[in-house]
């Protein structure tokens, strides 16, 4: 292939990805987004868009699917206050949806998904993840070192933009799986599912790590 071939293959690549991304957002909330328009929202709406978009991308277990499919928020009271703004008359994987703001992990109840807010401490992160360790949650987290701690899904500024980064095994051991739409504008996918064919392998793994591709999208 020409290198002019390879330049146009690589920017519609890029194109796509980005333009995905920005579907993710109009979906959420209802409008016609540039990249331009996209830094007029507050991070807290942002934030609060892609976890009413990440549940479309996930499949549960069958018995953790029941009404109402609860997004539960843990010390982040202004993506709470966005989130109930975007969830109003909604429905996620055809159930009515709801925000459920808890100021512990004990007030989680049946919720599908989790977020955690960026104001706790690395211990009080790490207890929380470790409450809910096994079960089937979505959990999201706002914190440089999120995917180490254990979570499913962790925020990151990206160019000063909202991104978010996955682990596959972190889903697979809560028992979900992560869709290929959302990986694909992921900004980093940590690890893989047992089994697959996927080029990134965990890497704490010595022997393989230099296979591991870790994924940061042109967006």
């Amino acid at each position: 292939m020409s290198t002019n071939r390879k330049c146009r293959a690589l920017r519609l690549a890029v194109a796509q990805q980005w333009l995905l991304a920005i579907l993710l957002l109009a979906c959420a909330i209802d409008a016609r987004i540039t990249a331009a328009a996209e830094e007029a929202y507050s991070e807290d709406a942002v934030k609060a868009a892609f976890l009413y978009r990440f549940a479309g991308y996930v499949t549960w277990p069958p018995q953790a699917l029941h009404a109402p499919f609860s997004i539960a928020v843990l010390d982040d009271d202004a993506v709470a206050a966005e989130l109930e703004h975007a969830l109003a008359g909604r429905t996620i994987n055809e159930l009515p949806a709801q925000v459920r703001r808890i100021r512990n992990v004990h007030a989680l109840g049946d919720a599908q998904v989790l977020y955690i807010g960026p104001g706790l401490s690395t211990a009080q992160l790490q207890a929380v993840l470790d409450e809910v360790a096994g079960r089937p949650i979505l959990v999201v987290t706002d914190t440089p070192d999120g995917l180490n701690a254990g979570s499913i899904v962790n925020f990151m500024l990206v160019d000063r933009r909202v991104r978010f980064e996955v682990s596959l095994p972190a889903a697979e051991r809560a028992g979900l799986k992560i869709g290929s739409g959302l990986l694909s504008v992921a900004a980093r996918v940590q690890g893989h599912y047992r089994g697959s064919d996927t080029s990134c392998v965990p890497a704490r793994d010595p022997q393989t790590e230099k296979r591991c591709i870790v994924r940061v999208a042109a967006l």
